[in-house]
């Protein structure tokens, strides 16, 4: 799941809300410890453009 999670948001990636909502979306699926490697790819590959929402989603959940 975690792979077909990472192809979606390659290909939402062009939007920033559906980028968002894609992500929110992975936590009803995703085990804890996909959600942390989901977390470091997203930083590897969005982190210079979409760092605000990975920022935010991220820093929610963890709260």
């Amino acid at each position: 799941m975690l792979d077909h999670q990472k192809i979606i948001l390659e290909q939402l990636s062009y939007d920033k809300e559906l980028f968002r909502k894609e992500i929110v979306k992975s936590f009803k699926w995703l085990k804890s410890y996909e959600i942390i490697m989901l977390h470091n790819w997203l930083k590897e590959n969005f982190g210079t453009t979409h760092a605000d929402v990975i920022q935010e989603i991220f820093e929610y959940i963890a709260a």
